[in-house]
């Protein structure tokens, strides 16, 4: 195989020496991300929620996904908010 090879399957670009990847999404898409505007409207509008409260409103609105997911969401919009 030859560098041209390695460059084009490893998505390394050639240059300067140093690599650059492009960016991919590993693993499998999120179900969390869809009830994003969901969650940021109800926590602006009452900053002090749990994660459970927003745990269960969001099975509510059809959420069926784990909770570790749903509470490093609420974690990330916190501070999206919060800056």
């Amino acid at each position: 195989m030859g560098m041209g090879e390695v460059t084009a399957f490893s998505g390394m670009v050639p240059g300067n020496g140093q690599a650059h990847t492009r960016v991919r999404g590993v693993g499998r898409p999120s179900t969390v991300a869809q009830f994003s505007p969901h969650i940021t409207q109800w926590l602006q509008d009452h900053p002090a929620m749990s994660g459970a409260e927003v745990l269960r409103r969001v099975r509510l609105v059809g959420y069926r996904g784990g909770k570790s997911a749903l509470y490093e969401l609420v974690r990330r919009l916190r501070l999206a908010i919060a800056n």
